[in-house]
């Protein structure tokens, strides 16, 4: 993120006290399963800082609940990488892959699925250990609505249709900013679940949304200089300047105006979490569990991003042309395992 663009971040900056062993073992996950076969992949993996940012993320987790979230991380930028080039052009390629990912949802994969596929079943896997069947429904509808975020962006690429309308794009984009797996993953690695009466309730699903709008204007502010160089024409900042005819500099100060809107707001919504407790009549157990979703999970997820977007390598003006160059992303999404 440039140094100069700063933000409105009322919470506290948190992260796992195992993040140096977390991040001397990340390469091991994607390596086992040939995600990462060569130096220079790993070395550009490195420079994404993702075991940074699940130490963030999950600042509760230690050991092998820690390491899922790195491997997460790891698969999540993976995974994107691959609709950087015509797949992600293209929303046939992209059904296909998405298709081929999301499977994994559904059972045992064949042998003939892309890695990145074998990937997220691995993940998927890990992630219901000890969660109920009710959770890890909630949590594959969440899985999908992403997956099939990134055929809808291919469409708009595919029709050369970029969105001119930020309501539009946001409605798109919460989906592939992928903030909901997240922070499911959140109540996985701190082995609780929030009640599923009140997952919904407005309060609490307006703290959600919120976070994934910080997440992803965060993210579009980080990425701006990335895309605008690829070609990218879906990005916030593009997309407030189409539609209102700002200035760069207009439209980036009024994405710090809404990020700090909003979380304004959020502070407002958490002061209600103890009244929603009593409507919903939680006992102890569950109270217990509402809170460490605010803690543990909502606010580390806003908090973490915009640590993990000022100190990543990521968005690195020479970091999406070196994927290319080495040619290893392609091989994650083929079907030769």
């Amino acid at each position: 993120m440039p140094q100069d663009v700063d933000f409105y971040i009322p919470l506290p900056g948190r992260q796992s006290s195992d993040h140096a062993r977390a991040d001397a073992d990340q390469l091991d996950w994607p390596r086992s399963l040939g995600l990462i076969k060569s130096e220079a992949a790993a070395e550009r993996h490195l420079r994404g800082g993702y075991a940074d940012l699940a130490s963030r993320f999950y600042p509760h987790a230690t050991g092998d609940d820690l390491d899922l979230g790195v491997d997460l991380m790891s698969w999540f930028f993976l995974f994107d990488d691959l609709f950087d080039g015509p797949r992600g052009e293209n929303p046939d390629d992209a059904r296909r892959l998405t298709d081929a990912v999301a499977a994994a949802l559904d059972g045992p994969l064949p042998a003939s699925a892309p890695p990145i596929a074998h990937g997220f079943a691995d993940i998927w896997e890990r992630t219901r250990e000890g969660m109920t069947p009710a959770w890890c429904a909630r949590s594959a509808r969440h899985w999908r609505n992403y997956f099939d975020g990134y055929v809808d962006e291919a469409e708009s690429r595919f029709r050369n249709a970029p969105y001119d309308c930020a309501a539009h794009y946001l409605a798109m984009r919460r989906h592939t900013i992928g903030v909901q797996p997240t922070v499911d993953l959140a109540e996985r690695v701190g082995r609780f679940e929030v009640p599923h009466r009140v997952f919904d309730s407005p309060v609490v699903a307006s703290l959600r949304q919120i976070a994934v709008d910080a997440n992803l204007m965060l993210n579009d502010i980080a990425s701006f200089e990335k895309e605008a160089a690829r070609g990218e024409q879906n990005n916030m900042i593009m997309i407030l300047r189409r539609e209102h005819g700002w200035s760069q500099s207009r439209s980036t100060s009024h994405i710090q105006d809404e990020v700090r809107s909003r979380l304004e707001q959020f502070l407002l919504l958490e002061s209600c979490l103890p009244k929603v407790g009593e409507i919903y009549r939680l006992d102890e157990g569950e109270a217990r569990a509402l809170e460490r979703y605010r803690t543990d999970a909502v606010r580390t997820v806003i908090r973490g991003s915009y640590d993990w977007h000022r100190s990543s390598g990521r968005y690195d003006a020479e970091f999406a042309l070196t994927a290319r160059s080495q040619g290893y992303l392609e091989e994650l999404g083929s079907t030769a395992r």
